[in-house]
């Protein structure tokens, strides 16, 4: 007995052991390989993970690639069959098979080491093997040139300064990349685009970076004595902490004319070389190219925090020059109806990443009206940013919605100055009572003159006879019997109930708005998604799903949306109770779009499955929310 139950041990194993191959049977495997084993410091390379056995594999984790910026080029499935017959007998194979790509670009120079990886599928893990890379350090040619400037080196936290990029060329390149570490660094500075007037009749060139583009424009320049074509583009940096900031060398790779070689014997000559090479004096000749690396400086930031000393109450961190002023509407009102109060905030170029002070710590207006919570979302608008939040009056006789008070630090003065809006005039009544006399109609009317006058002839006179005179014997069941009294005794309290109704439903809408949002969130995200379904360009269509996908969020969580992320939803998601698929579904949504800015101009990227992705999340969450 004892032998039979150690043999029944022993084969459930063996089909355990078995079973945990993948279902195709076969075994997982993973192989890590690189475009190139040498490049130099700022050059970008493939690096991929190939992996059969599997069709589905779990994104690895590569947090622990430390030497290297990555970026996720996205992933594609990589099966493969075979037929062969051999003596009439045909066999058929089939292989399953994923492949992740990324894009790694090298810290600094040296030996560096890409760790080994390790890949989940089906039940079974298996790791890569470790590469190494030699990392060359660039050199600076007579040729070839780049600089990086700053409009300042010292500067207080949250002002914007502009870093300027100028490639010096001193010959002809055959395309070329640019490095830009500092693009990285996404926990120091806010990152923005200048506007770039295109239209001016020079010459521009789109140039990729790490996190979207840049706008180039072609010009001349002299440098130490010698004239160079150059090629410049700017960003604007916003400092989102203090201290002294290294801004690491940007590079630029490119392959450079070198010279000629003789082609082959005519007769042997490739056409196309032949045609595009040939010098037309007989002779054959192919060009030669050369990569080259160019490093440019390094320069240095130093970032201050804004001195405590005299820092008013209120202070949001706004740095520069700024102005703000006030439209509101209606301003004659009732006790608690909402008033839409209209805040443009203008200043600094660049207001991305300004908010306002919070509204209900101004002390003036808290006393006189309601303030929500929740805190209005800014929106661009040319050189401004306009902030749009509901306020209600909270009794009768108030004058005027008091100056909205914004302090600021001016950086060409060092002093902390306060921009106001003017007092808005408004006239607040009290709420109106309506009584069932104003529901029915009725007035009071007051008779002059009302004397009566004597008519000789009697009440008589107007009959012929007294058989005319109808019985006006008045009573209930006459009154019942009669459907215009009856109507008219019906229709005013069923008129005042309606009103009644009415006033109350509106009382509860307006007391809570973000309820209204909440239940038609559903509606206007569908719309939303159809209109980025529509989008031609895949980056385009990636942020209008995201950004209609927060939105959808901020109304059903009652938050504001803004730029929400993950992070931002996932307790408040937790907290009504949905489970941890859906919220590991959501996550994937955000990560999948946030991907596909990047990996969409790839045209590979399936928009198409975002969307569908997004509707059957709202259709879950409609049932759970």
């Amino acid at each position: 007995m004892k032998r039979t139950l150690e043999t029944a041990f022993i084969f459930a194993l063996i089909i355990i052991a078995f079973f945990s191959q993948t279902a195709s049977g076969e075994p997982l495997l993973a192989n890590a390989v690189v475009e190139k084993t040498t490049v130099f410091m700022g050059e970008p390379f493939i690096f991929q993970i190939q992996v059969s056995g599997s069709e589905n594999p779990e994104r690895p984790d590569l947090t622990r690639i430390s030497e290297f910026f990555v970026a996720d080029q996205g992933g594609s499935q990589n099966n493969r069959s075979s037929m062969t017959i051999i003596d009439g007998q045909m066999t058929r194979e089939s292989t399953m098979g994923y492949v992740f790509s990324y894009q790694l670009t090298p810290k600094r120079t040296g030996r560096l080491q890409i760790p080994s990886i390790t890949v989940r599928a089906d039940h079974q893990r298996i790791q890569t093997a470790p590469i190494e890379i030699n990392v060359q350090k660039p050199y600076e040619t007579d040729n070839f040139k780049l600089r990086l400037g700053l409009s300042k080196t010292t500067c207080y936290r949250g002002e914007p300064i502009t870093l300027t990029v100028t490639w010096y060329l001193g010959s002809d390149v055959k395309g070329f990349d640019v490095t830009l570490p500092l693009l990285e660094e996404k926990e120091s500075f806010y990152f923005i685009n200048p506007e770039v007037d295109t239209n001016s009749g020079g010459k521009f060139y789109r140039i990729p970076l790490a996190g979207g583009d840049a706008v180039g424009e072609k010009g001349e320049k002299r440098l130490n004595g010698k004239d160079y074509a150059t090629i410049t583009f700017q960003k604007i940096l916003i400092p989102r902490k203090t201290g002294n900031i290294t801004i690491e060398p940007a590079t630029v790779l490119c392959e450079v004319l070198s010279g000629y070689k003789k082609g082959r014997d005519r007769f042997n000559n490739d056409f196309f070389s032949d045609f595009f090479d040939n010098n037309f004096s007989g002779n054959s000749r192919q060009g030669v190219y050369q990569k080259v690396a160019v490093p440019s400086n390094t320069t240095h930031l130093k970032v201050l925090e804004v001195p405590e000393k005299g820092k008013p109450a209120g202070f949001a961190g706004l740095v520069g020059e700024y102005k703000i002023k006030a439209d509101a509407g209606p301003t004659d009102i009732s006790v608690g109806d909402p008033i839409t109060l209209k805040l443009t905030l203008s200043g600094p170029d660049y207001l991305d990443s300004v908010t306002l002070p919070p509204l209900n710590q101004q002390a003036a207006l808290i006393k006189n009206f309601k303030i929500p919570r929740e805190r209005a979302v800014g929106e661009i608008s040319g050189k401004t940013k306009i902030f749009t939040q509901t306020i209600r009056p909270l009794r009768a006789g108030i004058k005027e919605i008091p100056s909205i008070l914004v302090p600021y630090f001016d950086t060409k003065t060092g002093k902390y100055e306060v921009a106001r809006t003017d007092p808005i005039e408004v006239t607040v009544k009290s709420a109106r009572v309506v009584t069932a006399m104003d529901a029915e109609g009725k007035t009071q009317t007051v008779l002059e003159n009302n004397e009566v006058e004597t008519w000789t002839n009697g009440i008589g006179y107007n009959y012929e006879d007294l058989d005319v005179i109808e019985d006006q014997n008045f009573g209930l069941a006459a009154w019942l019997k009669s459907p215009v009294l009856l109507c008219m005794t019906l229709i005013p309290p069923i008129i005042y109930f309606l009103i009644l109704l009415g006033n109350l439903f509106m009382t509860r809408l307006n007391a809570d708005p973000l309820a209204s949002r909440a239940r038609r969130a559903q509606v206007r995200l569908k719309a939303r998604l159809k209109d980025a379904g529509s989008q031609t360009s895949a980056e385009t269509c990636c942020d209008k799903i995201l950004d209609s996908f927060r939105q959808y969020l901020g109304d059903k969580l009652r938050i504001p949306a803004g730029a929400l992320t993950f992070n931002d939803v996932g307790k408040s998601l937790e907290e009504k109770k949905i489970d941890g698929d859906s919220i590991k579904k959501i996550k994937a949504l955000f990560d999948g779009c946030e991907a596909g800015r990047y990996a969409g101009g790839s045209g590979k990227l399936d928009t198409s499955f975002l969307i569908a992705q997004a509707l059957d999340l709202v259709k879950l969450l409609e049932k759970k929310l």
